[in-house]
């Protein structure tokens, strides 16, 4: 059976990002992972196409970054909606595992970079193809794309094959252990990495996910709150069930075991259930979580003091309510109630030093 022929038949996949449908392409080696129904995901879908990782993926390393774009990209198409994945079994950009594993160890055993590593064994630094992925958008009638990706390598060979591609950047999660690794993928393979950090005092402050710097101050991080009598794992399980306060719906999304499944089933229920209020008083709902957020995590408080005066800004093309639409367009509501939270736990700070 030919790749793509096959995929007439899926099976649900429940991840904490949502529920997405994995299809049978008809090759062992190619996995089609989609949220929505595959032949209706409109214009200029988002799209990653991933090369595997055993390591980091499956076992859990933390030397490389695969896993954690794996994780963005499907963040970003469980936050709109609709987008696809293109898994595919290409180990060591394109070399296989076993001379993956060869190069890594050259790397720790001799302190040589992926790049040196590669040249080291007579190894081409990239032969990865990306043809099943090309040939699924051209099933699916697809012309144009938001690739969720940092590499222009991979856009080349999108746009050679007639596919129209707007660049979409992940976040690298910078820790000891890639730290390096993401520097050479950024200086000698080319990769856009936004690896520099702003640490100008005066600089703005934008953040959206909340494993990235700054992702304290999303309403995703994994900072409890106490309100109501209850205990809301995140500022997100409160604020999206406070749409349906008083009915049954407010206590399963609660129970969500995750914010993002919080958001998706909220989302789902808006239009038939959702209080006729809203609007007049989602703004008051968020800053009631923004409050206990702050005002029950002191370590969390203290960070947010750190801020100073910078502006903060949720930076993200998802929300022009909320955040800042991507390219400052947007109201920045989030940012706004957070810079209003930091004031008056400043003054709060002050009029107790003056007590004293």
């Amino acid at each position: 059976m030919s790749t793509l022929k096959m995929l007439e038949s899926w099976c649900s996949l429940p991840t904490p990002m949502g529920e997405f449908r994995m299809y049978d392409s008809g090759d062992e080696h190619v996995r089609v992972v989609c949220l929505g129904e595959i032949e209706d995901q409109g214009p200029e879908p988002l799209l990653r196409v991933h090369s595997s990782c055993l390591a980091s993926e499956v076992f859990g390393a933390v030397d490389c970054d695969c896993a954690d774009q794996l994780r963005e990209a499907m963040k970003l198409i469980a936050t709109e909606g609709r987008g696809l994945v293109v898994h595919l079994h290409q180990e060591g950009r394109g070399q296989g595992l076993s001379q993956k594993i060869r190069a890594i160890h050259r790397m720790q055993q001799d302190g040589l970079d992926t790049v040196e590593a590669f040249d080291a064994l007579g190894l081409e630094q990239d032969t990865r193809s990306y043809d099943a992925a090309v040939r699924l958008l051209q099933r699916l009638g697809v012309s144009s794309v938001r690739l969720i990706s940092n590499n222009p390598r991979k856009v080349r060979y999108l746009q050679q094959h007639g596919v129209r591609v707007t660049m979409v950047n992940t976040h690298p999660r910078v820790r000891p252990e890639n730290a390096e690794y993401l520097k050479t993928k950024k200086a000698k393979l080319g990769h856009e990495l936004p690896l520099e950090v702003d640490v100008r005092l005066n600089g703005t402050i934008r953040f959206y996910h909340s494993d990235q710097p700054w992702g304290e101050l999303s309403n995703f991080s994994r900072h409890a709150v106490f309100i109501g009598g209850r205990v809301w794992p995140t500022v997100e399980h409160f604020y999206q069930a406070q749409k349906f306060v008083g009915t049954p719906h407010e206590e399963a999304i609660r129970r969500c075991q995750t914010p993002m499944l919080a958001k998706v089933r909220a989302t789902a229920l808006a239009e038939e259930h959702r209080r006729q209020d809203w609007q007049t008083v989602k703004e008051v709902v968020m800053l009631e979580g923004l409050r206990a957020k702050f005002g029950q995590h002191p370590d969390l408080a203290e960070r947010l003091l750190r801020s100073g005066d910078r502006l903060l800004v949720e930076h993200t093309r998802n929300d022009s309510y909320w955040g800042d639409g991507g390219d400052g367009s947007g109201k920045n509501r989030l940012g706004h109630l957070l810079m209003q939270v930091r004031a008056e736990i400043r003054r709060a700070a002050d009029d107790k030093r003056d007590s004293n």
